[in-house]
């Protein structure tokens, strides 16, 4: 069966994915399997809303999920020793 979760381990299997820490975020029953597939693959799961989940973390809504996201770039462009690095600056 194809589901969210192996489309998950195709995409990382795949350049630029491979090598890479997944995230993913979801908000119903069909993104469990990519919860636990990411978790599996050493990332994490994070379940946007309500409800039972084989997530780890948990999120409450969209604007958190946006303000996650600001923050991790934020990170990402940080001049004192950058915890993320863009791989696409040459």
């Amino acid at each position: 069966a194809f589901d969210k979760g192996a489309a998950l381990r195709a995409f990382m299997e795949e350049e630029p994915f491979k090598g890479r820490t997944p995230i993913f975020i979801g908000d119903d029953r069909t993104d469990e399997d990519a919860f636990l597939a990411a978790q599996e693959l050493g990332g994490v799961g994070i379940k946007l809303g309500a409800g039972e989940t084989s997530a780890r973390l948990r999120i409450a809504d969209v604007a958190s999920v946006h303000a996650l996201i600001r923050g991790l770039t934020d990170m990402a462009h940080r001049d004192d020793a950058p915890i993320l690095a863009d791989t696409t600056a040459n």
